[in-house]
């Protein structure tokens, strides 16, 4: 059984504080210094550097943390499967899903979950570099996301198929809206901040966006501001911060409050379902090829 106290060594390397990491854990700081020195002599090798000032990880501390939260989320991944067996579900599933996805699948898996009982689906949602992450490492079975994410793999290690498409509109608060020509989105992008999902880096990264803008339309904002959620862009948008471009997924972005322009961005975006060529489980199989 893993030691549950390695959870003290990936707390710690992730926020470098042993008082948070001791408040994270609601323990000691002695607690968590004991322990680590512990592991250090068990491994004979130094993990931290530290001093009153700061702490830092090793090189052999960096790479333990990675085999050390490989082995935490397998060990997770194993008892949540073995539960599954134990509660008579003959398969087990781990689904991500990107940010917008839900509006389109919701009767796709309740059609699945009708028609395959037998088998436990658990769903996640992240932002779309940690759905490639996730899914090479092997924390999820599949993913379903905006086709962006396949170019982060080779074409022979990914099997995919198509979900669905959608145009993208951009989004704006009346009172901005009115300052422009109608339906003017150019004007718009050039005068106002664009509030998005994108990430600095990944598949969907600001620069990408930026470079499709650029060639679309000619434009780069001046201004951008990032969240990590849908409904953190629409507040932002909702609060006359700035303006965002969704994918015509969403039903929150209608109200009578909120213009709406479409954007002739080339094609229409896909969305695809994924899982690596390499993945041997047949609930993932399963999900891949239902209609």
């Amino acid at each position: 059984m893993l030691n549950k106290k390695i959870e003290y060594f990936i707390t710690l390397a992730e926020c470098l504080s042993f008082t948070q990491a001791a408040a994270t854990h609601s323990v000691t700081q002695t607690a968590i210094s004991q322990y680590i020195a512990s592991l250090e002599n068990k491994l004979q090798v130094r993990l931290f550097n530290r001093n009153a000032h700061s702490v830092s990880l090793t090189d052999a501390g960096k790479f333990f943390y990675e085999r050390a939260s490989f082995m935490l989320r397998y060990y997770d991944d194993t008892k949540k499967r073995m539960v599954a067996i134990q509660e008579q579900y003959s398969g087990y599933v781990k689904v991500g899903i990107g940010m917008y996805e839900y509006r389109r699948t919701e009767d796709f898996f309740s059609r699945f979950l009708m028609a395959h009982p037998e088998i436990k689906v658990d769903i996640f949602q992240y932002a779309y570099s940690n759905l490639v992450e996730k899914l090479k490492s092997g924390e999820l079975d599949v993913i379903l996301g905006n086709r962006i994410c396949e170019e982060a793999f080779a074409k022979e290690a990914l099997l995919s198929r198509p979900m669905f498409e959608s145009t993208n509109y951009l989004v704006a608060d009346r009172a901005i809206a009115d300052k422009y020509p109608p339906g003017d989105a150019v004007a718009i992008l050039q005068g106002e901040c664009l509030v998005t999902n994108c990430e600095n880096e990944g598949p969907n990264s600001i620069d990408m966006l930026q470079e499709m803008l650029q060639k679309e339309f000619g434009v780069v904002p001046e201004r951008v501001s990032q969240t990590n959620s849908t409904n953190a862009q629409l507040l932002m948008v909702r609060a006359r911060h700035g303006v965002a471009i969704v994918p015509d997924l969403l039903h929150d972005d209608r109200e009578d409050n909120l213009v709406r322009i479409k954007m002739n961005m080339g094609e229409h975006t896909r969305y695809d379902m994924m899982r690596l060529a390499t993945n041997s489980n047949p609930a993932a199989d399963l999900l891949m090829q239902f209609e």
